[in-house]
């Protein structure tokens, strides 16, 4: 047998590496070759632990490795995987499982004998459980959750618009009523005129008189009410408020498989 010289030459069984009738000391012998048996295990994914889920741009599972796309698969060829799910705390019942996608992103039981089924991630997003942090309260491990946006608001064009207006014109009517009927006083001095001794004196009316003040005064005028008759057309306001998004709400991305180790 051939010194072994390549990672890919490396076999899982001790006794397959190393070369045949070797002159090493029995026990350094036995040392190198499950020393490479170890490698060879590490280089098969040995070392990483059931239940790990990685991402792969292949759409062919990498060995020891099962596709987590809700296939059901034996409790028997997957013992390490089984008893991972078991102890999880992510499983459910394949009655619920089946129900809807809520609890889909879960293990489920299976038969309840011989196989179970491993989460269906296919199409979504991961996010970290809350774990009572506050950013995402209530949520369990392995539940579904539908897109939402957070609340937000539209720009929207406004071309302004204008109204029409009919004024066929009016009138008002009005009265008055009657002011500033009035008498006037007249004042005049008297004065007498004496013709001589023993005669009569005569009264005479002469010399300035006048009148007293009259004549101001006001009307008061009603003006009778009447409608305008102007119409105000209607007129649509011309806003449009613009849509926004699509049918999914993502950030930019690549798709890739995940894989789950067993």
């Amino acid at each position: 047998m051939a010194v072994t010289t390549t990672l890919a030459a490396c076999s899982t069984n001790p006794a397959l590496n190393g070369p045949d009738g070797s002159d090493l000391p029995s026990t350094l012998d036995d040392a190198i070759r499950y020393a490479l048996s170890f490698i060879a295990q590490l280089r098969d994914g040995a070392g990483v632990a059931v239940g790990t889920m990685v991402r792969a741009p292949t759409l062919n599972a990498p060995p020891g490795y099962l596709k987590m796309n809700g296939q059901v698969v034996s409790r028997t060829t997957y013992a390490a995987l089984w008893a991972f799910a078991a102890a999880s705390g992510c499983i459910t019942t394949e009655a619920i499982w089946g129900a809807g996608t809520t609890w889909q992103g879960q293990f489920s039981t299976g038969d309840g004998v011989s196989n179970f089924r491993v989460p269906d991630l296919r199409g979504l997003f991961l996010r970290n459980l809350d774990e009572s942090r506050g950013f995402d309260p209530g949520r369990a491990i392995g539940a579904f959750q539908d897109h939402e946006n957070v609340i937000h608001g539209h720009g929207y064009t406004d071309p302004t618009h204008a109204h029409g207006v009919s004024d066929p014109g009016h009138g008002h009517s009005a009265s008055a009523d009657i002011q500033g009927s009035h008498t006037h006083a007249y004042n005049a001095s008297q004065n007498t005129l004496s013709l001589g001794p023993g005669a009569a004196t005569a009264a005479l009316m002469t010399g300035p008189s006048g009148t007293s003040a009259d004549g101001a005064h006001s009307h008061n005028i009603s003006i009778g009410p009447n409608g305008t008759g102007i119409a105000i057309f209607a007129s649509g306001v011309g806003i449009t408020i613009h849509n926004s998004g699509g049918a999914d709400g993502r950030p930019r991305n690549i798709a890739f498989p995940y894989y789950i180790k067993y």
